[in-house]
């Protein structure tokens, strides 16, 4: 996770995920832009339940600030 330092969280319905990201990948997320990031050491939570799983590295395609459901590309991934 070399770089990984900025902390994200993103709420979807009653789960919470959470996990790092490069000052770069993060500075493109703010900006809105159609970004293939790497988000290392993700977490996610469900609001029901509270227990922390561990889901590793998971690959994430933003657009608009916001995480989509489309697969990032092929070797654009930060």
């Amino acid at each position: 996770m070399p770089g990984a330092s900025e902390f994200v969280s993103f709420t979807f319905g009653n789960v919470t995920a959470s996990g790092f990201v490069t000052p770069e990948a993060l500075a493109r997320i703010d900006a809105g832009e159609v970004v293939d990031v790497i988000l290392h050491d993700v977490v996610a939570v469900h609001g029901d339940v509270g227990e922390e799983v561990p889901l590793g590295d998971v690959a994430c395609t933003f657009i608009g600030g916001e995480p989509t459901p489309f697969v990032p590309g092929q070797g654009r991934q930060e």
